[in-house]
């Protein structure tokens, strides 16, 4: 009989485990409008590690771990204009850690 009280129990732990899997985001790259360049000193050479440097930094100052990071170009994102705000068509891929899901989207972020 113990046997049989015991079966919810486990289902009922099983189901209250969280996914602690990594998160995969997205973020459309601006002309001049994203939020780690601000207060940022001029650079001479971007590389991709001052750039990698600039986004983790600005995500671990808003408690967000940085797992990877890596820059694509999607040229249907690109917009032809030179205001700030406009696409460059550079697309950021960020792994962070599970459960940021809010404060990401909070900061621009897409899945």
């Amino acid at each position: 009989m113990n046997k049989y009280l015991l079966l919810p129990l486990f289902l009922a732990f099983i189901a209250c485990e969280k996914d602690t899997s990594p998160d995969l985001f997205y973020y459309d790259e601006t002309g001049c409008a994203d939020a780690w360049w601000v207060d940022a000193p001029p650079i001479d050479t971007l590389t991709m590690d001052i750039y990698e440097e600039y986004v983790a930094s600005y995500l671990e100052n808003n408690n967000v771990e940085v797992l990877s990071f890596n820059v694509t170009y999607d040229s249907t994102v690109a917009q032809v204009c030179m205001a700030c705000f406009c696409k460059t068509g550079k697309v950021l891929q960020i792994e962070v850690q599970s459960g940021k899901k809010r404060k990401m989207r909070q900061l621009g972020f897409y899945q």
